[in-house]
């Protein structure tokens, strides 16, 4: 009886939380714009909910023949076969049959670098947004960043996006969508941020051992299997993406 209440339970905040992900389908904290599939980065699609009854959507990005990464909070409430959830960060990598994809090259992110943002839309269209990685910052009493960083960007995401990717000049993954801060965001000594936007992802530089060491025992392999890119060489005066953190608080709304 108590095991079925549970279900029931469980059941019943699916269908709330991917209800309420279809009613904010369409805020965006910015301008964003449609690109062909086969002019962009491969983008999934990842159905949250109940299809056609009530349901939510997320993204997720391809990075090897079998796993493709997602936010931690799309993975929860998705029907993807979960490999792995960060421990800290909201990110987590899914079964995903990725074989005829094109994959993407993992890299870095430096400050005032730009990016670009790219992730699904309800009716499956590719969306793309236009910005620059700005900061990191830790937000006090947040379920996903206050050990985990947060990578804040300006370039606009949307419900929906979130699980997709944040990808640098060069054309490499250097992070997954996760969430949208509060304008009013500010620094725990008052300062505000003079962003017109605060996007949040997770840096694949935070999380760089634990999907290495987590992709290479999935596949049993001695070697790495991720490519990550080897050539880029830090800029004079270039700050990595895990070099500066505050402690502040704010309204954050994930996607």
């Amino acid at each position: 009886m108590v095991s079925n209440v549970i279900c029931v339970f469980k059941f019943y905040r699916l269908v709330m939380m991917a209800f309420i992900a279809v009613l904010v389908s369409g805020c965006a904290n910015g301008p964003l714009s449609s690109v062909p599939h086969n002019q962009a980065p491969a983008i999934d699609y990842e159905m949250v909910g109940i299809p056609l009854l009530y349901q939510g959507f997320g993204s997720s990005v391809p990075i090897t023949k079998d796993l493709s990464l997602t936010a931690a909070h799309v993975a929860k409430l998705n029907w993807a076969s979960v490999v792995a959830y960060h421990p800290n960060c909201d990110i987590a990598i899914i079964k995903s049959d990725n074989s005829a994809k094109t994959l993407p090259d993992l890299g870095l992110v430096y400050t005032n670098e730009p990016v670009t943002t790219y992730g699904m839309d309800g009716f499956g269209k590719l969306l793309k947004g236009e910005g620059f990685y700005r900061r990191d910052l830790l937000f006090s009493g947040n379920t996903y960043f206050d050990k985990c960083n947060a990578s804040v960007s300006d370039a606009p995401i949307r419900p929906g996006m979130s699980g997709g990717g944040f990808f640098n000049q060069r054309g490499e993954l250097v992070g997954i969508i996760s969430a949208i801060a509060s304008s009013n965001t500010r620094l725990a000594d008052g300062e505000k941020l003079p962003y017109d936007r605060l996007s949040l992802f997770v840096s694949l530089n935070f999380v760089k051992d634990w999907l290495n060491r987590t992709v290479d025992q999935y596949y049993e392999s001695d070697q790495p299997v991720l490519t990550w890119n080897p050539t880029v060489e830090t800029p004079v005066g270039a700050i990595l993406a895990n070099n500066r953190t505050e402690v502040l608080s704010s309204n954050i709304e994930l996607k």
